[in-house]
């Protein structure tokens, strides 16, 4: 059961949101509040998991409550709700962790999805959590919950009395210079043969990162030697080890950081590179933020205009990323990954004559592109199969377009066929070329464009004949047959019998 908190300035929205959220989670926690204003209040007593909040409103919009909100002590989701599909409001929305960015007014349907979605990512990271404090308990079964607090307290760069030093000093077994070295690994199993490993080559202030389940942190008083880093990579862990500090118990909420930064290297390696990365030899850039070239979203919009069906997309992909990152160290991933995101939300948001359906379909799947991308090729690949998406809408939105066009050149042959109709004018009145009009007519009705004309009429004539005694010259002249000899030859050898015969075959008299 979670805590859900609705946040919108317009009473019937909050309403019918609020009743169907009721109707659909009974057992849920539901809260409502009129502005931002009233939010903040409401969250300073009360923890929700999931919030969903409206943009635009008086006293304080949705962007500014969010920034204004304390952060919480358990997972929390937020949903963002706009009239206006504005790639700026997006954009403020990611910046500031939303899950979720929907348009109004809600389609129940896609509202129910994505609710659906919020829940299963709050499950995952409840039971990652979980993972933590099962694999803390695994780890050290004999030493108390209170170590695991204290010691990732510790690194974290919590401020520490002198008591809580002196303790950490007895259980690391040393003082002043030392280094911290981290492991990462998503399988629970190489964990903990990793601690094992640790623990006999002597690094026995090994514990569970309980920021990053996936990650085992050691402190020793030398820097870990090649038999050991070896072995943790044999095991498949990625290892990250800090410089060394002279007042390590100080400032080990630093190598904690260096030795955490070092890891991500990982992220840009090539498979056959070793996973051992050390802090000293640099290598990121935590405080990197990256921007992209204005001219960029319509690059790539160039190379999804001019799709033909063949796979061009990867390439495009790698350029785009390349000139993300441009020249100097790399960023952290999640701000490689995040500066990607903002140019593919860019190119969505700039689409035309893509149907809301379409391009709500594109959104969500751009609100959920980070997931899975652990190394450099995944983002590659990701963004690759998101501009495929993107440019399948793009195909499936022109030739909804060029259907119209279609239906509307079938009604005016429809309402023409008496006159002198030509391919050549009726393209030009649709703003077609003569040869292109041939070629598509052809491959939309499997038929030239003289074909269906002379088909139209040649039906129109057999429901005169059928229904009327007008003369056959008459019916020739009615359907833009100016020599009656040329009209006969035609429906003969369309129906293998002359307008009269056909007449007499249908039972009308003459």
């Amino acid at each position: 059961m979670y805590d859900i908190l609705l946040v919108d300035d317009e009473p019937a929205h909050l309403s019918g949101l609020s009743g169907m959220l009721r109707r659909l989670r009974p057992d849920y926690g539901i809260a409502t509040a009129r502005s931002g204003r009233e939010a903040l209040d409401i969250c300073s007593g009360r923890c929700f998991q999931i919030i969903i909040t409206d943009i635009r409103m008086p006293q304080m919009d949705g962007l500014h409550f969010l920034e204004q909100i304390s952060p919480s002590a358990t997972p929390r989701r937020v949903i963002y709700l706009s009239g206006y599909s504005r790639f700026e409001y997006a954009q403020k929305a990611m910046s500031l962790g939303s899950f979720e960015y929907m348009l109004k007014p809600l389609d129940p349907q896609k509202f129910i999805a994505v609710l659906e979605k919020t829940e299963k990512s709050l499950e995952q990271e409840f039971a990652a959590r979980q993972q933590y404090e099962r694999l803390a308990v695994r780890l050290d079964v004999a030493e108390p919950a209170y170590r695991h607090r204290l010691l990732n307290g510790w690194i974290e760069g919590k401020q520490l009395m002198a008591a809580e030093k002196a303790e950490i000093a007895g259980i690391l077994g040393f003082s002043g210079r030392g280094s911290l070295l981290v492991a990462h690994t998503e399988e629970e199993a190489a964990q903990e043969r990793g601690m094992a490993l640790l623990r006999q080559q002597g690094w026995c202030t090994a514990f569970a990162s309980r920021q990053d389940p996936g990650l085992l942190v050691a402190a020793g008083g030398a820097e870990p030697d090649s038999g050991l880093l070896q072995g943790l990579v044999r095991l498949g862990l990625t290892v990250g080890v800090s410089a060394p500090l002279e007042h390590f118990i100080d400032e080990a909420a630093n190598a904690y950081a260096g030795a955490r930064h070092a890891a991500e290297r990982r992220f840009y390696a090539r498979p056959a590179e070793p996973q051992v990365y050390w802090a000293a030899e640099g290598g990121l850039d935590a405080g990197r933020n990256l921007t992209f070239d204005k001219r960029l979203p319509g690059r790539l919009r160039e190379v999804i205009d001019g799709w033909d069906g063949h796979e061009a997309f990867q390439s495009a992909a790698a350029e785009a990323v390349r000139r993300i990152l441009g020249e100097g160290a790399p960023p952290m991933p999640e701000e490689l990954v995040r500066g990607v995101q903002q140019l593919l939300y860019k190119v969505i948001y700039d689409l035309e004559s893509v149907r809301e359906e379409l391009l709500a379909g594109l959104l969500k799947r751009a609100s959920c592109f980070a997931e899975g991308i652990t190394v450099y090729h995944e983002l590659i690949d990701s963004t690759a199969g998101l501009l495929k998406d993107i440019a399948c809408a793009v195909a499936e939105a022109k030739r909804e377009r060029k259907e119209g066009v279609m239906s509307r050149c079938l009604d005016y042959i429809d309402s023409h066929y008496m006159e002198d109709l030509s391919q050549e004018t009726v393209a030009a009145m649709f703003h077609f070329s003569s040869s292109y009009f041939c070629q598509f007519f052809k491959s939309r009705l499997h038929m030239t464009f003289n074909q269906y004309v002379t088909r139209l009429r040649l039906n129109k004539a057999k429901e005169m004949l059928k229904s009327s005694n007008v003369k056959v010259y008459r019916v020739a002249e009615q359907l833009g047959y100016h020599d009656v000899k040329y009209f006969n030859r035609v429906f003969k050898k369309e129906t293998g019998l002359t307008p009269e015969e056909y007449r007499s075959l249908t039972g009308t008299p003459r």
